[in-house]
């Protein structure tokens, strides 16, 4: 994997965190995790343009996650929310899904062949936001 293929894996990983937060936040009952959400969600919006912005003065076009995984993942949130939309149950949702995402890009961080010092640090960057995000959580499971 080389620095173009490890920009697009933290381009979708942001991308996923914008769809789920997107539909999440509206339903989400707690002003305290909403609000957690929300700042996430910025975070995840912020680092979706900064990314779409370096891959592009690469010559790199992002691709987006495919329309069968937004959907699913909406789908998902929509049902699950229904259910229980308190903020124990939206922060238990938030962690799960961004510790899906830290794995995966954990994953592609280990094996890549990426000669980019910038780009490996940035997706390190990204990581570590990631676990803040989650420590933030924890306190309403």
């Amino acid at each position: 994997m080389d620095y173009r293929q490890l920009q697009n894996s933290v381009y979708q990983n942001a991308s996923m965190g914008v769809t789920a937060l997107k539909s999440m936040i509206p339903m989400v009952s707690d002003s305290n995790v909403k609000n957690l959400l929300i700042r996430q969600y910025n975070g995840y919006k912020a680092q979706k343009e900064i990314t779409a912005r370096q891959m592009k003065e690469r010559g790199i076009t992002p691709t987006e996650p495919t329309f069968m995984s937004r959907a699913m993942t909406t789908a998902s949130v929509n049902m699950q929310l229904r259910r229980d939309s308190s903020g124990s149950n939206a922060a238990k949702m938030a962690i799960k899904g961004t510790n899906a995402g830290i794995i995966e890009l954990t994953e592609k961080l280990n094996h890549t062949s990426c000669s980019s010092p910038e780009v490996i640090q940035s997706a390190k960057e990204y990581l570590r936001r990631e676990q803040k995000n989650i420590e933030s959580l924890k306190p309403y499971l």
